[in-house]
């Protein structure tokens, strides 16, 4: 990566006038709390807050392996429990910037997740910044940030995304007196978030995907349509959430938390709102981009959502296209949707396998694999799995396989089948993220993706 030091505004920014007044920015603080995530033993080994993708990655642990000791990151080495401080401390950074003599101020008070993470370690960080000679590395990667503005809202379809839910929705009646940011970081792997600042200001920050920080702009829409996501549904809850406040009351009695959601920590209205812009964007894509597989590429997100705890996720956005269909306005299809997960929510239940194994290898039959479950799933004809092989109790390998011609039970509470592997020591999982295949309920829940079993041929 050529370095090349830039005398500009170190608040790197590109308005987006074509449809909304978008702006985009990478700031130095906000790339400083990055850093100094990415450089904390958690940053370092956890697969998925912070993301490492190279050049710029392996360039910053060179950068900065002479400060690798500093007690900054000692202190600030949250793990995943602590996700508040973790995300407070780099949301929070956002709120602060360097003044004349190169120290970090606060210059509002924003607060993000309650803890101030970034307010009490505040000398530290700022003897980092000295010892680190962060700001020349800021400065040096400039025209590298400047690229990956410029190219983002072509990438993440911002002006097409604006078009769809101004059509299916009408904005606040203020949304014309507040900015909108999207603050971005090549580091940001996941706990996206979206913030109101103040009363004018509100600032969305999300993870970027590879391909946009490496410069791949072209070809690949499906994986372009997965990366849109991540600003997608938050841009969108500024269209949802004001037509879900208007119906908060029928939402809180037709639709039960404790039938739908399974301990996502969203409460109430914004659980609905959860489920709704997740339906929303399976529109979009569906309608923008007919000639794709978007099914395939709702399905991936179905199971993702059915993950955090929305367990019904491919049923609710499967209702709400239905609607959709009928009526393009969103207020439009609350009424029926509200009065179908009423009349639907005793049915909603998760199933599980009743005899899964989570501890310890148990030797096993290859020819008669047996699975029970708590509740009738539908039979297919075929099953998919995927296999992770251990050995010395590391993971060396895994595959996915598909078996044929299982063998339900009557009752679809059980099923029998073969299973041809070379793998001694094994994890057998019901879960694969990338496919539209699963194990369903006959209510068409998906099964407990967290449900396994370890067995030994």
């Amino acid at each position: 990566m050529k370095k090349i030091i830039l005398i500009i505004t170190l608040i790197l920014s590109v308005s987006l006038t074509a449809q909304k007044d978008v702006k985009i920015e990478l700031p130095e603080s906000y790339e400083l709390g990055n850093i100094i995530l990415a450089l904390t033993e958690y940053g370092k080994t956890d697969p998925y807050d912070v993301q490492k993708i190279p050049p710029y990655y392996d360039e910053i642990m060179s950068y900065f392996e002479p400060v690798k000791d500093h007690p900054l990151l000692k202190k600030v080495n949250y793990s995943r429990k602590d996700w508040k401080k973790f995300l407070g401390f780099r949301t929070d950074f956002y709120a602060f910037s360097f003044d004349e003599s190169g120290l970090l101020k606060r210059d509002f008070p924003f607060n993000s997740f309650g803890p101030k993470e970034v307010d009490e370690n505040l000398e530290l960080i700022n003897d980092f910044v000295k010892k680190s000679n962060y700001r020349t590395f800021y400065k040096n990667h400039q025209q590298f940030y400047n690229t990956i503005i410029s190219n983002y809202k072509e990438y993440y379809y911002i002006n097409d995304t604006y078009a769809f839910l101004d059509k299916i929705a009408a904005r606040p009646a203020n949304e014309g007196d507040k900015k909108y940011v999207i603050a971005i970081s090549p580091l940001v792997g996941g706990q996206n978030c979206h913030r109101d600042i103040n009363s004018s200001l509100t600032v969305d920050f999300p993870d970027i995907g590879q391909d946009l920080i490496l410069g791949n702009l072209k070809n690949n829409i499906a994986r372009r349509l997965l990366d849109n996501h991540t600003v997608f549904s938050e841009i969108d809850h500024g269209y949802v959430n004001p037509v879900s406040d208007q119906y908060s009351k029928e939402i809180t009695e037709s639709f039960s938390l404790a039938k739908w959601d399974k301990k996502s920590g969203y409460p109430g209205i914004s659980s609905f709102n959860e489920y709704m812009t997740w339906a929303v964007y399976d529109l979009f894509i569906k309608e923008k981009f007919p000639k794709e597989k978007t099914d395939s590429l709702s399905a991936i997100y179905h199971k993702v959502n059915i993950r955090r705890g929305f367990i019904a996720q491919n049923l609710f956005s499967e209702k709400v296209a239905e609607l959709y269909k009928k009526d393009k306005k969103l207020e439009k299809l609350y009424v029926p949707l509200l009065k179908w997960t009423k009349k639907i929510g005793n049915k909603i239940s998760q199933p599980s396998v009743v005899n899964a194994n989570n501890k310890d290898f148990e030797k096993a039959d290859l020819n008669n694999i047996v699975v029970q479950f708590t509740e009738p799933m539908k039979k297919t004809q075929t099953l998919q799995l995927r296999l992770f092989e251990y050995v010395d109790g590391k993971e060396t390998g895994n595959t996915i396989i598909t078996v044929k011609n299982p063998v339900w039970s009557k009752d679809g509470k059980q099923v029998k089948f073969k299973l041809e592997t070379t793998y001694r020591n094994f994890e057998m999982r019901f879960y694969v993220w990338n496919s539209m295949a699963g194990f369903y309920s006959q209510q068409g829940v998906l099964l407990n993706p967290d449900n396994y079993l370890l067995l030994a041929s």
